[in-house]
């Protein structure tokens, strides 16, 4: 047990880690031996907007929201490639749940880095108990008071909302002694579930039905002072170490976000192409099962034998990329704590680009398999590659697979950077 603090009052928080001697390879474990129960369950998911109260409940117990929470908030605080692996086995189990397990559990991550230790206290609770979707774009505003901040806005796309305790956002600030006509200030709020609505508006989308990305509204929201701080997400200022690298020791929590933010979007990716690859070689076993017919061009097993094997390649190139560029980050938050020349926000940039490379090789796994499968194997109605299609068609509509508008923005600040005149 562990005394929290407050200006009004001592509260007495119950912030032991459920399980101290769990390891990674036990939590990423337990991933796996979920994957039957949610292959099962895709289609439920699917028309409910998201995974079941009993999954979640399944998530909770098994540490999944506390992998990068930290130690002194009963979190587990595994680092990011850690979590990685748990997504992509959450992900081959069921894309859209793992979309929304993803991004209700990182932010934990976000909020151990930014928010103050009073912040940090009123967030994690009186057990730790905590998830939050996010959205950083900021569509709605906080608005300083005496005492805290009146939070308004509403914001699109807040994957993982229906199991969340919390939410966070990116807001414009309105602050008492703001310059009138000056350029907007952006930060970042955190606001409990009991002072925002989910709208029921996550319907009629072509994939990744199952990541509960409804829209949230909130209403004057009021929240306390620790709730909001100056940082954009989208422009984290690292210099000297953030607030959480100094509150918890561990550089993890001393990082930019673009490398952050694509680990996230990028493990979901290749657990998908992974589940497309399980479901194909489940087709090659059926074929193979099946009574010899008349000779149909392109439908035998030897004709699937090609296409499983270059995507089986490249989909270990994707999971390696992915582990590798998670560990990058790792070791850039701690280079950049040693000497900020070593962590720009090119290097993130970089991160950045190669996992969305990853996730591009596993979207073009997810086609090859599927083309190959045929018609009647892949396109129908309640085919499972046919729910992979979808995911990953969707999924390519995100902002962070933008890889060629990546490749140009990183392109020029490099060589911006390498052609500069020296001081």
């Amino acid at each position: 047990m562990t005394a929290l603090r407050s200006a009004q009052r001592d509260v007495i928080c119950d912030w032991s880690q459920p399980e101290p001697d769990l390891t990674p390879e036990q939590i990423v474990r337990r991933a796996k031996d979920l994957r039957p129960l949610l292959i099962e369950d895709q289609a439920n998911s699917e028309e409910r907007g998201t995974y079941s109260d009993e999954m979640h409940e399944r998530f909770r117990a098994a540490g999944f929201y506390r992998i990068l929470q930290p130690k002194i908030y009963g979190g587990y605080e595994f680092d990011l490639p850690v979590f990685a692996r748990v997504i992509m086995e959450i992900a081959r189990g069921c894309p859209g749940t793992g979309w929304g397990l993803c991004l209700a559990s990182a932010h934990s991550l976000n909020v151990a880095a930014l928010f103050s230790r009073e912040g940090q206290d009123i967030i994690f609770g009186d057990d730790g108990e905590f998830t939050a979707s996010a959205r950083g774009v900021p569509s709605g505003t906080a608005t300083e008071t005496e005492d805290g901040w009146i939070i308004e806005g509403q914001w699109d796309y807040c994957s993982g909302s229906p199991h969340s305790t919390h939410a966070m956002f990116g807001v414009r600030l309105i602050t008492k002694d703001g310059p009138v006509g000056g350029p907007p200030q952006f930060g970042t709020a955190v606001v409990p579930r009991a002072q925002w609505t989910m709208l029921d508006n996550w319907r009629g989308y072509i994939g990744l039905k199952a990541s509960g990305s409804n829209s949230i509204r909130v209403d004057n929201a009021r929240v306390p002072k620790a709730l909001v701080v100056d940082q954009n997400l989208f422009a984290i200022n690292i210099d000297g170490g953030t607030v959480g690298y100094h509150l918890h020791g561990n550089p993890m929590y001393s990082g930019r976000m673009f490398g952050f933010f694509q680990t996230e979007i990028t493990s979901i990716l290749v657990g998908i192409g992974f589940a497309a690859l399980d479901e194909f070689e489940r087709i090659i076993d059926k074929k193979k099962a099946a009574p010899a017919g008349p000779p149909v061009p392109g439908g035998g097993v030897g004709d699937l034998l090609r296409p499983y094997g270059l995507a089986l390649g490249m989909l270990e190139a994707a999971r390696n990329a992915v582990l590798a560029g998670s560990q990058s980050y790792i070791d850039y938050c701690a280079a950049g704590l040693a000497d900020p020349a070593d962590y720009t926000e090119v290097d993130d940039m970089r991160i950045q680009a190669g996992l969305q490379h990853a996730a591009r090789l596993s979207a073009d796994a997810i086609d090859l398999l599927y083309t190959a499968a045929g018609t009647s194997t892949s396109a129908k109605d309640g085919s499972r590659l046919q729910r992979y299609f979808r995911d990953i068609s969707m999924a390519r509509t995100n902002p962070g697979l933008a890889y060629e508008r990546t490749a140009a923005m990183l392109a020029t600040r490099t060589i911006d950077e390498r052609l500069a005149p020296a001081a």
